[in-house]
């Protein structure tokens, strides 16, 4: 047995680190590339799931790119990374992204897909400070970990004030990710931990990119090399 076979075969004995990733990635940016990146190497994940939304059910009236074409980004995005998957958990039954999905449904949906693995959940400050109003909001905060990727001026105490006293744990809990670095704890629940990734905010903007791009000002930088190659070639937000 060669040192990759004998690793392999310890993985299967130990859960995997599964990160999802959701958001309208209209256009998946170097933002949401570098939020990524950033949790990868805090989390050690074995694999992180890119799931373009459907229809986000906060952005119902946001007129959004076609899911096909913002699904075709963030598989060029994914490509320089091995373990980023483009994900197609939401594109619906025939592929157009048009029904609506509810992220506890898409939770659960990949804790069947990894039963027995550790899925955590990526989400911004400002997104989770208004997860009262998401759909069974209380069941989702106790089917996975959360990653908070915090920005500038919102404080651990806010986030701890939108999560349901019912729902907290044992004080005493592990503060550490196994086998990783201490990472802040914002809560731990009785049945899931949610964490704070610090320095992970970023100036780039889908808003700006789709702005820029309408103009026919360039967005070198601002997304991946394929991306822009992508977005030009098909002429989108123009």
């Amino acid at each position: 047995m060669t040192v990759a076979q004998a690793h392999r075969t310890a993985a299967k004995h130990q859960p995997r680190r599964i990160a999802l990733f959701g958001g309208s990635f209209d256009p998946v940016h170097s933002g949401h590339l570098g939020l990524a990146c950033a949790a990868d190497r805090r989390f050690n994940f074995d694999e992180i799931h890119f799931i373009p939304a459907s229809r986000p059910p906060h952005k119902l009236k946001q007129h959004l790119a076609p899911f096909p074409h913002r699904f075709a980004m963030i598989a060029l995005a994914c490509s320089d990374h091995p373990h980023f998957v483009p994900s197609l958990a939401e594109a619906g039954e025939d592929f157009s992204g048009t029904q609506l999905h509810y992220s506890v449904d898409t939770v659960r949906y990949f804790r069947h897909v990894y039963h027995g693995d550790r899925i955590f959940f990526i989400i911004g400050a400002d997104a989770f400070l208004d997860i009262p109003m998401w759909k069974e909001y209380e069941t989702l905060l106790g089917l996975c970990d959360f990653i908070i990727a915090n920005r500038p001026g919102i404080r651990p105490e806010a986030l701890r004030l939108v999560i349901p006293p019912g729902l907290m744990g044992r004080t005493d809990a592990k503060k550490e990710t196994e086998g990783g670095p201490p990472s802040q704890v914002v809560a731990d629940l009785q049945r899931t931990t949610i964490y704070l990734l610090e320095n992970v905010s970023s100036e780039v903007s889908a808003t700006d990119v789709r702005r820029r791009a309408h103009r026919g000002q360039s967005i070198h930088g601002l997304v991946s090399v394929r991306v822009e190659e992508y977005i030009l070639k098909q002429g989108l937000y123009r």
